[in-house]
């Protein structure tokens, strides 16, 4: 299945109620993902820009979407950024793809090799 990660902000009501009394989000995320036949690999809190950061699986995109749209409908999150996640073994086998087909692609160090500005722009 695809990994991905995201990022959460909470509202600031969220971390309010939090502080006066704590929710174990974990337990509260891994039912979401469980329920779209995903799996939670692992939930952090942070510092930073975001709150939360999840890793989870979700057999594709659109059950991944499935999953944000539900832990955001309730108005906790706001804002959240989502990271498709590729295995090392995925990346080295697009490594070994990239180039192999001709598709007419010219670098810009290739297009402007040579080039050189000789002013007179107005």
């Amino acid at each position: 299945m695809p990994t991905f990660m995201t990022e959460a902000k909470l509202s600031e009501e969220s971390l309010a109620v939090l502080s006066n009394k704590p929710s174990d989000r974990k337990r509260e995320v891994k039912k979401v993902v469980e329920t779209y036949g995903g799996k939670l690999v692992n939930f952090y809190w942070m510092f930073g820009e975001y709150d939360v950061v999840t890793i989870y699986e979700a057999p594709d995109n659109s059950v991944a979407m499935a999953i944000l749209l539900t832990l955001s409908a309730g108005g906790n999150v706001a804002s959240h950024r989502t990271t498709p996640l590729v295995p090392n073994d995925q990346a080295m086998k697009a490594m070994k793809l990239a180039g192999t087909k001709p598709s007419g692609y010219k670098s810009l160090r290739k297009e402007w090799a040579g080039w050189r500005d000789e002013g007179g722009e107005s």
